[in-house]
């Protein structure tokens, strides 16, 4: 059985679990959740999402906080011929012998701080907030690969004992995790009435850690029960053939690292009713140190195959965050009614942890709108489309990523002049995808996402 093929499969565990690219969180400001299309929008939040026109903002001290709570759920449907009808704890009741397998992403707090200092024709701006990743996504049971080897192991030493099929039982679970925290610093400065750039570093500090386990393999061939137990006692050539398909694997590993990169943008206001702006993130070169915990089955897998190397002590991974380019435009038809669209492209291609055979670049268009109710109550609504250019290569039992629609709406309320509350519902539907691989197995991939947020604004 090879089961380096099984735990190489648990380093992509970890994903995005809020709107944006694979990596990418650009939900980083409830005026996102209720309004999507915040890139030529004027606010505090501005400091992520258009820092240029951030220096049209009023002159003074200001600072937003926002907090999130996001909850995710993955579910695979896989189907390995009738293989899973021999998992002798627990075989399926369905007639085409697939099972579903579960994953949750849970986010109890998700914050973010936004501090913007106007003065005159200057705009001296911090951010700090989860730019990419986020949560924990957690298989209590494994998923389908895992169960598909193990049991494909025990047909293969069914074989070997010259019998016809061998039921399988075993324990299997997954957990990983990845965050980005970024800061950002920036300086913007107003060139005229109708025109202003900005210039920032962001730093992104990278932490993760996988966990995953396959533990307790037990076969039964011609009713008897093999595990490592009893397979190192016995002799050869049975001990040699039994063995290395029995042993336990243990992953654990921290990784971490950092990146900087600049980030530049400009504002225009083209008329009094039009506000565009564009911006442009550079990629983050990071490469993560491992630290490693693993057992010596686990180490000594990686020590003959290069899929393991990045995932034992000392060694370093690529994690890179894509650049993105961003334009959007703002129209004020009426005085209390502002209406938003924006287009983002994530240049995924250009980082070295995904290969062209794997991804192409990510494509999405946002739309919103904002209206004043009254000078105390505004609400707003808007929505994404997120297209995602990929094949097979980038899709597995715990990293899949697809095509998404969503939706978010809020309101605010501005208590007194220098304070204002936010709320904000933020749902996501993802495209259903199905693998196939010939002769082995049918998955059918699903997701669905909602984040809840409250935010304050302060001025000075």
């Amino acid at each position: 059985m090879k089961k380096s093929i099984l735990v190489a499969s648990i380093i992509a565990l970890a994903g995005n679990a809020f709107a944006g690219g694979y990596l990418t969180n650009t939900n980083q400001s409830i005026y996102f959740l209720r309004n999507p299309a915040r890139d030529a929008s004027i606010g505090i939040d501005g400091v992520y999402y258009n820092p240029a026109g951030a220096a049209f903002y009023n002159d003074g001290f200001h600072i937003q906080f926002n907090w999130q709570n996001a909850h995710q759920k993955r579910d695979a449907y896989a189907s390995y011929g009738q293989l899973f009808a021999l998992n002798k704890e627990n075989p399926p009741s369905m007639t085409d012998f697939g099972r579903e397998f579960t994953g949750r992403v849970d986010v109890p707090i998700q914050p973010s701080l936004f501090a913007l200092y106007n003065t005159g024709d200057w705009s001296f701006q911090f951010g700090f907030g989860v730019i990419g990743g986020g949560g924990n996504c957690e298989f209590e049971h494994g998923v389908g690969m895992f169960e598909a080897l193990v049991g494909s192991g025990g047909q293969t030493l069914a074989q070997g004992f010259g019998a016809p099929t061998a039921q399988y039982s075993f324990d299997g679970y997954v957990n990983g995790k990845s965050y980005y925290f970024g800061l950002t610093l920036t300086a913007a400065r107003k060139l005229s009435e109708n025109l202003s750039v900005s210039l920032g570093l962001r730093g992104i500090y990278y932490t993760g850690n996988y966990l995953g386990h396959i533990r307790d393999i037990n076969y039964y061939v011609g009713g008897q029960q093999y595990n490592y137990a009893i397979a190192s006692q016995m002799p050869e050539p049975y001990k040699t053939m039994l063995a290395p398909r029995l042993a336990d694997l243990e992953l654990d590993c921290d990784q971490k690292g950092f990146g900087i990169a600049p980030i530049i943008g400009i504002d225009w206001k083209a008329a009094d009713w039009v506000n565009i702006a564009a911006k442009v993130e550079f990629k983050t070169k990071l490469r993560a140190e491992s630290e490693a915990h693993n057992n010596a089955a686990f180490d000594a897998l990686a020590g003959s195959n290069p899929a393991f190397a990045s995932y034992t002590d000392g060694a370093k991974t690529p994690c890179d965050m894509p650049a993105i380019a961003t334009i959007g435009a703002q129209f004020t038809p009426m005085e209390k009614l502002r209406l938003n669209v924006g287009y983002h492209h994530y240049f995924d291609m250009d980082t070295k942890q995904w290969t062209k055979d794997m991804v192409g670049n990510t494509n999405e268009i946002v739309f919103g709108a904002e209206y004043d109710i009254s000078e105390m109550f505004e609400i707003s609504a808007g929505l994404q489309r997120t297209l995602y250019d990929q094949t097979d290569l980038n899709i597995s039992d715990m990293s899949f990523n697809m095509t998404s629609f969503c939706y978010g709406f809020g309101i605010g309320v501005r208590v007194s002049p220098s304070i204002k509350l936010n709320a904000a519902y933020f749902q996501t539907f993802y495209d259903d995808y199905t693998k196939t691989v010939p002769n082995q197995s049918v998955t059918t991939y699903s997701r669905t996402n909602r984040v809840i947020g409250l935010g304050i604004d302060i001025s000075f």
